[in-house]
């Protein structure tokens, strides 16, 4: 799935763009990609205030077996 695809469709549910996002996120390789899948989850999160920070689970998957 390519980021541009992430940030134009919308979720069939919340959950499900959740952990697209957070999988996509973890795959990435590439630094430039990761900057925007991290700003995809700032608006993510400045739209759904009253929901968990989802760049904070961004931040916390890429912890692994330290968290």
């Amino acid at each position: 799935m390519s980021v541009t695809a992430l940030a134009t469709r919308r979720p069939s549910s919340d959950s499900a763009y959740r952990a697209g996002l957070i999988s996509s996120y973890v795959r990435a390789t590439d630094w430039a990609v990761e900057l925007r899948l991290l700003a995809e989850a700032t608006r993510y999160d400045k739209d759904n205030p009253d929901a968990p920070s989802l760049v904070d689970e961004l931040h916390g998957a890429r912890l692994g077996d330290a968290a």
